[in-house]
């Protein structure tokens, strides 16, 4: 009769365990995230007002909808919290507008490089929200995003959600 080997197998770690672990996973993260954050910048200048940006508006999206959960979460009715949602709100609007605003070019382009510093500095909480960044960004892209579909003002008032702000 032949013995079988046993395998001793590792426990399977969780995707939070994963963010915290890896140097070298880390430093590749971080220079696909920063090589992504420069084509996203470009864009964002070099974008014709009134175009549909689609894919842009997605990308934008999925990148806030973090920043702004990550915040939400780490600073609760903090500014940056604040700004980020309306920031997301404002990427909702343009693409139910079906059209880019040149004019808020700054605003997004800093939104979004504040957002990738909070993905950057909480990982394993940006990990657990990459599925609902991810719904969002397909409705974007589709042209099914509506304005209820992420908070606003409601979420920083001691109000009841519902009332009149």
């Amino acid at each position: 009769m032949k013995h079988q080997k046993t395998r001793h197998r590792r426990p399977v770690r969780t995707r939070a365990e994963l963010a915290r672990s890896g140097p070298v996973a880390t430093a590749v993260a971080l220079q696909r995230m920063s090589s992504h954050m420069t084509t996203v910048s470009i864009d964002i200048y070099l974008t014709s007002d009134g175009e549909p940006a689609r894919e842009l508006l997605s990308h934008l999206g999925w990148l806030i909808a973090l920043g702004a959960e990550i915040s939400a979460t780490v600073k609760p009715g903090m500014p940056e919290a604040k700004r980020l949602h309306a920031a997301l709100r404002t990427v909702i609007q343009m693409s139910m507008d079906n059209a880019w605003q040149s004019s808020q070019a700054g605003t997004l382009d800093i939104a979004a490089n504040e957002s990738k510093a909070l993905l950057i500095a909480h990982a394993s909480i940006g990990l657990d929200l990459i599925a609902s960044a991810d719904w969002l960004a397909s409705r974007i892209r589709d042209g099914q995003a509506r304005l209820s579909d992420v908070a606003g003002a409601e979420i920083y008032s001691n109000e009841p959600t519902g009332a009149s702000v």
